[in-house]
């Protein structure tokens, strides 16, 4: 009977608890909830700013001006930190676009050259034929050896690009009248099409001058 009754009391205390505990919620916090979340929603309505006026007057409060503070500070040493590293790619780009307007421009200027050199002796091997074609030479006018000439002391990557432009016929002629050594170091700075070309002309030409 006693421990029936101890039980008893134990239970009616467990429920005064609980009863107290639900008066306390439905009574106070949940009423207060309700109240600031409506004061919150008119205030915002009317175009009061709240959390702005929170984080103006928080400053003021110790504590949580510290905790604005701190956040405000960490915020602005994110977009420091973005802004530094967005300016060094930046620069590095930059960097690599000066590289690269250099390197078209030295091209550029390989190819202006190359052009000018095309030309000048494409007028000469003109005048050369002009001259062997005419009813009248002259031992003092260029001959074919001098444009020879002109290529062995030439660069053999510069000669190589030229000749590659002429036709089939010229630049035979040039290399047949070049030294064994020249037109061996010529045909390795072209490339393997025109080189194998070249070579087996030159071959048909060596053949066609044995069998004479």
């Amino acid at each position: 009977m006693k421990e029936q009754v101890i039980e008893k009391e134990i239970e009616m205390e467990e429920e005064e608890k609980i009863g107290k505990f639900k008066w306390f919620l439905f009574v106070i916090v949940i009423p207060l909830l309700f109240t600031i979340t409506l004061a919150l929603v008119i205030a915002t309505v009317a175009g009061f700013n709240v959390f702005g006026a929170i984080q103006k007057y928080g400053t003021n409060i110790p504590y949580v001006s510290e905790w604005l503070n701190g956040k405000q500070q960490t915020t602005d040493q994110i977009l420091q930190k973005t802004m530094l590293e967005q300016k060094a790619m930046i620069d590095e780009k930059t960097q690599q676009v000066k590289k690269l307007e250099t390197t078209i421009k030295n091209k550029q200027s390989e190819i202006d050259t190359l052009k000018q050199e095309i030309q000048r002796l494409n007028a000469e091997l003109i005048a050369v034929r002009q001259q062997q074609e005419g009813t009248t030479t002259s031992v003092t006018k260029p001959t074919v050896q001098d444009i020879v000439k002109i290529y062995e002391t030439m660069s053999e990557k510069n000669a190589a690009d030229i000749i590659s432009r002429m036709s089939e016929n010229d630049a035979v002629n040039i290399l047949a009248s070049l030294s064994s050594e020249k037109v061996a170091a010529i045909l390795e700075k072209m490339n393997p099409v025109n080189a194998a070309k070249y070579t087996t002309l030159l071959a048909k030409r060596a053949e066609a001058n044995t069998i004479r």
